[in-house]
């Protein structure tokens, strides 16, 4: 019980969790978004490892597919503004590498922001779930 309260108490707190009713049928999108904005923090220091004071990392460094072959890439930006990675086109399905790494697989489960873009609401990473009410910004530490 006193997880269920404390799962509620963090969705409330996040306004991530919220679903929308979206009238959208006289609405048409040029383009659909879905958001997965993330961090790579080291897995033992927590430390960021694209933006930190010492980063591991470059763009060049990281590859995220569509797919389990990596035939498909997906793009993302670097915002240094927010220190964090922008994906504007992420998939329920995802497979994340990191050069020196493992490659992790990235399942998500989407909520509707508008009625031309969603965002990430839970996370998995390898199947063991990394948030359910997820911010806007989810840390993902790798090793």
């Amino acid at each position: 019980m006193v997880l269920f309260v404390a799962l509620v108490i963090s969705c409330r707190k996040s306004g991530n969790c919220d679903e929308l009713y979206l009238d959208c049928s006289s609405r048409e999108c040029i383009a659909y978004w879905e958001y997965f904005t993330f961090r790579l923090m080291d897995k033992t220091t927590g430390a960021d490892l694209v933006f930190g004071a010492t980063p591991k990392y470059t763009a060049n460094d990281i590859k995220l597919y569509s797919d389990v072959g990596r035939a498909f890439s997906i793009h993302f930006d670097l915002d240094y503004n927010s220190r964090t990675i922008l994906v504007m086109s992420a998939r329920q399905e995802m497979y994340l590498e990191i050069k020196g790494a493992d490659i992790y697989k990235l399942t998500a489960q989407f909520r509707e922001e508008s009625c031309c873009n969603s965002r990430v609401r839970t996370l998995w990473r390898d199947g063991q779930m990394i948030c359910s009410c997820c911010p806007d910004a989810i840390s993902l530490s790798v090793r």
